[in-house]
């Protein structure tokens, strides 16, 4: 006897309300919520929208938020969701009205990404992401024949910034209640890449300078609020908030 698992999924076309729609998915060994998805769409509904790319973990294209909790639908295995502890302080995440009768022991509620406009079902405006994300300068700024020894870095020096360079734009840290709230906030992924190039002992001065410059204004490192949900929901370990809090230590603090 196959087993199937219930699913709630959020649904939206541009010109309408947003609704929820159930469905049941045959379970199989190690299915993703990403193959559970795959399945729904070419079973009951072929314009049923959402974005994947990779199914690695790596491109960062389909985050979204299952159970109330923003994830990568790749790397979710649909078993585990039910058995998965949340991080603690997320905050209240709504897209529309989840019917009543959900039952959140055997269902799986499957939504967007939070904090961005919702262009179809499961899909998100990303424009205003990568629009802050450019501002921050996260880029080498070399000359064509560059020389050695600038090229050049310590194992030390690159272990320092590691972890910030695991970032793959998933989007999933707009969880922040801050991006809920302020449109103009840079937001903690454009924070930690712009971080990941100041801390980066290959920038040359100016260009450390000018994203610095970028980053201390109003709407970058003086609007955090110290949530740190950026932290705890950040699917690749590359704490956002505490590349904050040190732009913060290193630049702003008198």
């Amino acid at each position: 006897m196959v087993t199937k698992q219930k699913f709630l999924v959020y649904r939206k076309n541009p010109a309408d309300a947003p609704r929820y729609e159930r469905y049941e998915v045959p379970l199989k060994p190690g299915m993703s919520i990403l193959e559970a998805l795959f399945y729904i769409q070419d079973n009951y509904d072929s314009n049923f929208t959402f974005r994947y790319a990779c199914r690695g973990a790596i491109c960062g294209s389909c985050g979204m938020t299952i159970d109330k909790f923003p994830q990568l639908a790749c790397r979710t295995q649909v078993v585990s969701v039910k058995a998965t502890k949340k991080p603690l302080k997320l905050p209240e995440l709504k897209f529309g009205e989840v019917p009543h009768d959900w039952d959140e022991n055997t269902e799986i509620l499957i939504e967007p990404l939070p904090n961005m406009e919702i262009v179809k079902d499961l899909v998100v405006e990303m424009e205003p992401f990568w629009k802050f994300y450019k501002e921050v300068q996260p880029y080498f700024v070399r000359d064509y024949n560059d020389a050695q020894p600038e090229s050049l870095q310590t194992y030390d020096d690159a272990r320092s910034i590691e972890n910030l360079v695991y970032c793959i734009l998933c989007g999933i840290c707009w969880t922040c209640p801050v991006n809920a709230t302020n449109p103009d906030y840079l937001g903690p992924t454009a924070l930690a890449k712009a971080y990941r190039f100041i801390a980066d002992t290959r920038v040359d001065d100016k260009h450390r300078a000018d994203i610095v410059d970028r980053v201390t204004k109003d709407d970058g490192i003086p609007a955090c609020e110290k949530h740190f949900v950026c932290n705890r929901v950040c699917p690749k370990g590359v704490r956002p908030g505490t590349a904050i809090q040190n732009i913060r230590k290193e630049h702003l603090t008198p």
